[in-house]
């Protein structure tokens, strides 16, 4: 069937713009079009999703959160410590917002 090709750098450019920058950086945008709540950015190790979420986090001045394994591995231990640690990170993102 039909296989779509990779997208562009130009495609991916366009993307974060309009659905993750342009909705929190502009407040006419953010109150007049459709609520985009989350983002999935999906390919192989190294294609640059992190920079991505980075350069959108830096573009609006959002806070990021990076709660990767290698950074909050043994930290937390056991379930109580990972719900701990979810909701300290939301309640700090409510507080400081935007943030990612």
């Amino acid at each position: 069937m039909g296989k779509e090709g990779q997208p562009s750098v130009w495609d991916i450019r366009q993307l974060a713009t309009v659905h993750g920058i342009l909705p929190l950086g502009s407040t006419f945008v953010h109150e007049t079009a459709p609520l985009t709540k989350s983002i999935l950015i999906a390919g192989p190790p190294g294609c640059g999703k992190k920079m991505i979420v980075s350069a959108i986090c830096n573009e609006v001045g959002a806070n990021l959160f990076d709660l990767s394994c290698a950074n909050i591995s043994g930290k937390y231990p056991g379930k109580s410590g990972l719900n701990m640690l979810i909701h300290m990170v939301f309640k700090i993102a409510e507080l400081y917002q935007p943030s990612g």
